[in-house]
């Protein structure tokens, strides 16, 4: 638990909300501990603390997305980002990749 500027306590909090994958996807940093893969160009060992746009490709980051599904990891995630000043949008791994799956398949079979 932290406080904003107001001296309000906040915690993080899981929000639902409908997104363009396809736009996610151009802007995301998959990550596992500290070092991630674009999501655009696919570029290799990125630190989302550190490269806030793609080295290879330019793309400016938005989201942010883990496989970590362990409460207390991805509450170090966000600390991490929330530490650092860092305006991601921490996304569910697993969420977005089955979004993506499912767009694909959907695409797959379109005349």
């Amino acid at each position: 638990m932290t406080q904003d500027p107001s001296g309000k306590n906040t915690k993080f909090v899981r929000v639902w909300r409908k997104l363009a994958v396809e736009e996610i996807k151009k802007q995301l940093l998959y990550i596992d501990d500290l070092y991630g893969t674009c999501g655009n160009c696919k570029k290799l060992g990125l630190n989302y603390l550190k490269d806030k746009k793609c080295p290879a490709c330019g793309i400016q980051f938005k989201y942010l997305a883990t496989k970590v599904n362990n409460a207390a990891e991805v509450g170090k995630i966000l600390s991490r980002i929330e530490k650092e000043g860092l305006d991601y949008i921490l996304i569910e791994r697993e969420d977005f990749e089955r979004s993506s799956a499912a767009d694909a398949a959907r695409d797959l079979f379109k005349t």
